[in-house]
């Protein structure tokens, strides 16, 4: 189970596209100390190959294996984008999960986060949760 504390979690985002969330998401990632710089432009390009829209209103930006070398530590961080962001072709995210994980890790994390969040109500309630202990409250809530 991920455990989703506090200072990982951002609320009330506001981010005119996609590229600009995946911005703010690598920045946190990086601030945190679980990506060495360059991480941004490894999302952005695992971006451009594949969407990482999952569905339900959520994004789970993350690197492609061959950037791997850039991720310091394994770790995520939550991002609440209450008027959502349009992640292109008519999608539109209001949770965005960036995940840093290190090559045994990876697919784990995003398998975990997946099932967490792969409900469009837990999304809309987590989209309109006014504090960071009510996010993690319903978060939790499996």
């Amino acid at each position: 189970m991920l455990n989703l504390t506090e200072d990982a979690l951002h609320l009330q985002c506001r981010a005119k596209h996609k590229n600009e969330a995946i911005h703010i998401a690598a920045s946190a990632l990086e601030k945190a100390g679980y990506v060495k710089p360059g991480f941004e432009q490894a999302m952005l390009s695992r971006e451009k190959s594949v969407s990482t829209y999952i569905g339900a209103g959520i994004a789970l930006p993350h690197c492609a294996k061959e950037n791997l070398d850039l991720v310091i530590q394994s770790g995520f961080q939550v991002f609440q984008f209450p008027d959502g962001v349009s992640w292109g072709k008519g999608k539109i995210v209001f949770i965005v999960v960036a995940v840093a994980a290190t090559k045994n890790e990876h697919i784990q994390i995003l398998a975990d986060i997946a099932d967490l969040l792969g409900d469009e109500v837990k999304t809309t309630l987590l989209a309109n949760a006014r504090t960071k202990s009510g996010f993690i409250d319903q978060f939790e809530r499996a």
